[in-house]
């Protein structure tokens, strides 16, 4: 492991507490990354993969080398040389693998979690693997290996979901789902549809072919939904948006049910611990039990984080809803585009600079 030097390019006189770092690209192709009130120079090339985190971010430079920079102590160090393959990332967690070696972060170094891993999801909890050697469908939890399933040579590939603190594992033979909750495995039921199964944080929603029932199982307990068959299903952090049997869009969140429309709504979404969707034409926003307009129709460009919202109007200036709270963020207009990194909101401005709002502050570059 290296320490690398840091240059600083701009500093603000006074101290910004740590903070999700921007990672951006100028016009004149340098890669830059904004952190506690600096703007940091990192490289005099693009670099070819960027994963931004909480209080970091790992990149493969221009050459395919993986860095990472700690926003605490504005650090820059190498990870590994070259020879990185495939990267999966959380808000909090970074797994890669090498050949066939899976690796991850420790402490701001690099570690080996398993080997002969033919394919890998994460989340910020979890990491399941597929050992091709051992034939094994395995979940890396709290510093243990615990087996999810052993598979047959020749069979087909497992298939499987995951989320925050849960892991839902298909048996196609058997139609047969298992639901690995903080720990424990278990049968969530015997005869069901892979196709109707949404795995969220805390939370799988399921088709039980048995009972014929749409079902969720919400912290360790099992609720029923409906019994009607849903169009589709989508989950997210503690929360479930669904489509029934009579085409109205349905939400489970805190331990209840909420219709939303009464005909099908044209696309819904659900991410982090919001809803979205489109009703006549514009796009609604569902939170904590109750439905918001976000605007009369649907912006070009809009992200989410958490529980915020951010979107640009169609005056492609810069707004959102922040705690069920409207913000508008800096006062440009004509905004070709952003991204949202934790708390930080990044934009190339129509004067050409590159500008990060945080916390109702603009900074520029």
């Amino acid at each position: 492991m290296r320490c690398l030097p840091i240059i600083v390019l701009f500093a603000h006189a006074t101290f910004v507490s740590a903070q999700d770092p921007v990672p951006f690209t100028t016009a004149a192709d340098r890669f830059m990354v904004f952190a506690n009130g600096r703007f940091e120079k990192m490289e005099p090339r693009p670099p070819q993969r960027v994963f931004p985190m909480d209080e970091q971010v790992v990149y493969l430079d221009f050459e395919g080398r993986m860095k990472i920079f700690l926003a605490e102590g504005r650090r820059l160090y190498l990870l590994q040389e070259g020879g990185v393959g495939e990267v999966r990332t959380t808000r909090h967690r970074i797994v890669w693998n090498s050949r066939d070696t899976l690796k991850t972060l420790r402490d701001g170094h690099a570690a080996m979690l398993a080997r002969n891993v033919e394919r890998f999801t994460v989340s910020d909890s979890l990491v399941v693997v597929h050992d091709s050697a051992q034939h094994e469908l395995n979940v890396l939890w709290r510093g243990r290996t615990i087996p999810l399933a052993v598979l047959e040579q020749g069979s087909a590939m497992p298939q499987w979901n995951q989320a925050s603190n849960t892991i839902t594992f298909f048996n196609k033979e058997a139609r047969s789902l298992f639901l690995f909750y903080r720990g424990a495995l278990r049968v969530l039921c015997d005869s069901t549809d892979v196709g109707i199964v949404a795995t969220g944080g805390d939370l799988v929603g399921y088709w039980d072919g048995n009972k014929r029932e749409f079902r969720a199982m919400y912290k360790g307990t099992d609720r029923f939904l409906s019994d009607l068959r849903p169009v589709s299903a989508k989950a997210g952090e503690g929360i479930m948006g669904f489509v029934d049997g009579t085409g109205m869009l349905k939400c489970f969140a805190d331990g209840e049910v909420h219709t939303l429309t009464r005909e099908m709504p044209s696309a819904y979404w659900v991410q982090d611990s919001l809803l979205l969707f489109v009703e006549d034409g514009g796009l609604r926003l569902f939170r904590s039990g109750g439905v918001a307009k976000v605007e009369n129709y649907v912006p070009e460009r809009w992200q989410v984080q958490g529980g915020d919202l951010v979107y640009l109007d169609i005056n492609r200036e810069l707004r959102g809803i922040s705690q069920g709270e409207r913000v508008r963020y800096g006062s440009e207009a004509n905004i070709a585009t952003f991204d949202l990194f934790g708390e930080s909101l990044f934009y190339p401005s129509p004067t050409g600079l590159m500008t990060v709002v945080r916390k109702g502050r603009t900074y520029a570059f």
